[in-house]
């Protein structure tokens, strides 16, 4: 994944709640789950 294909991949997933932050985290999609990791962070600022 390019720079800015990330960055626009993560701008769309902050968007989503906690819970489906959650729910993506069990995606057999390795970029999936690295982004809603790093959402789920960014939200609960941990």
């Amino acid at each position: 994944m390019r720079r800015k294909e990330f960055i626009q991949a993560r701008a769309r997933m902050q968007s989503e709640t906690i819970d489906e932050l959650i729910c993506l985290l069990s995606s057999d999609n390795l970029p999936t789950r690295f982004l809603a990791e790093m959402c789920l962070r960014d939200k609960t600022s941990t």
